[in-house]
């Protein structure tokens, strides 16, 4: 086989290309892990992609400028690999579209409805053996994030059930630097195992109110 040909086959074997997401080389594969079948029912979108994270049991964050009207997703899941599912999720959904990082974090955002939030850079502190809670309500007095709440003349809106933190609540570490709020959710949902972020802002012609859900 002359080199030319076999650096083709090569390429072949190693560029994957998914139909409604992409994952870059490198990765953990948690789009390629495989299910059974399984069913989801449930109101609004993040809440049927926290159901798939936690069947699937797969770190999923979820990023949205919330629709004015939410409707409930139905899927009724053959089986098959994550990648399949996200792909179901997508065809009930349309106006979403899921990525998955290096590190296997799969990203659902909703398209032309970003949460710029999520891209500010912090010059974290840094967090030794605190727990996802500790974290979660520490993300208030980054310098950063307040300059964008109150740019946006934003305020925080989270509803609470009484068992956010219940579980996956025990200490972690996450180092210090230079990190995007994404970033940090990623390592949170990550190292807690909690497996499930959403950053929810109020619809654009509403005043302005986010959500960060870290359970």
């Amino acid at each position: 086989m002359t080199k030319q040909l076999m650096y083709l086959f090569l390429t072949m074997i190693i560029t994957r290309t998914l139909s409604s997401g992409t994952a870059p080389a490198g990765q953990s594969n948690a789009s390629l892990k495989r299910l059974d079948r399984l069913h989801i029912e449930q109101f609004a979108v993040y809440n049927a992609l926290g159901e798939i994270s936690q069947k699937a049991q797969v770190t999923i964050g979820v990023d949205a400028v919330e629709p004015k009207q939410e409707s409930t997703v139905v899927l009724d899941f053959p089986g098959g690999k994550v990648a399949d599912l996200l792909d179901m999720f997508v065809a009930a959904a349309p106006d979403y579209r899921w990525t998955e990082t290096s590190s296997g974090v799969i990203h659902v955002s909703r398209t032309s409805a970003h949460v710029s939030l999520l891209d500010v850079v912090m010059s974290y502190p840094g967090a030794v053996k605190k727990t996802r809670r500790n974290i979660w309500e520490d993300i208030a007095n980054r310098p950063e994030v307040a300059a964008w709440m109150q740019s946006n003349s934003c305020l925080r809106g989270e509803l609470f059930n009484g068992k956010e933190f219940r579980e996956h609540d025990d200490p972690i570490s996450i180092g210090p630097g230079s990190l995007t709020l994404t970033e940090l959710l990623d390592q949170v949902a990550v190292k807690s195992r909690v497996n499930y972020w959403a950053v929810l802002q109020s619809p654009s012609d509403t005043p302005c109110r986010i959500q960060i859900i870290l359970w």
